[in-house]
């Protein structure tokens, strides 16, 4: 599983894949409550990546690792 890292800025939040040398905006993720973050994250040009669940948002930027995701 790569790491990816993820950082805000201004208002968007945007992911660093650094084996595919690869920054994208990302345009939703399925957890984004302050008691639960992660899971499905989806990138603009529609690529999509899988993060376990953290028990809460993270401060960003954070590098985590993710695996591709099919759903």
């Amino acid at each position: 599983m790569p790491m990816v890292i993820f950082r805000q800025r201004d208002d968007q939040l945007y992911c660093y894949i650094a084996k595919q040398d690869l920054e994208a905006r990302v345009t939703g993720v399925e957890f984004d409550r302050p008691d639960r973050w992660g899971g499905r994250i989806e990138l603009e040009g529609g690529r999509r990546w899988y993060v376990d669940p953290q028990a809460s948002r993270p401060l960003f930027p954070v590098s985590l690792r993710a695996s591709r995701s099919e759903r």
